[in-house]
């Protein structure tokens, strides 16, 4: 169920990125494609960080012998849980980097 729940947060994050952008753009004003490069790398940054954090519970659990205590999942499935935010984290941090890295690129041509 966690796992749905974070594919759909990752999708939730695309269409909201999206909706920014549209909203931005039908905007008078020239778009600050600096500003919004900026923005997407500080994204990018922060879901490597969350995709780093998740890899690390990955290799604990993974360490674990047995469910920790009071856990009412096995093992198996805090490792899956984890490894597949660790990847959704991951997956956003590309999409936020692309982005950054074409609004960089409109930003240099904009000149």
């Amino acid at each position: 169920m966690m796992g749905r729940r974070m594919a759909s947060g990752t999708a939730l994050l695309g269409a909201l990125l999206l909706a920014a952008m549209l909203s931005y753009a039908q905007q008078d004003e020239p778009m600050d494609h600096a500003a919004l490069a900026s923005s997407y790398q500080a994204e990018a940054k922060q879901a490597q960080a969350k995709a780093a954090e998740h890899e690390k519970m990955v290799d604990r659990y993974k360490k674990l012998p047995m469910s920790p205590k009071g856990s009412t999942l096995p093992k198996e499935e805090m490792i899956k849980h984890c490894q597949k935010l660790a990847d959704n984290y991951k997956a956003a941090a590309t999409q936020a980097s692309d982005l950054a890295k074409a609004h960089q690129e409109m930003a240099a041509a904009s000149k």
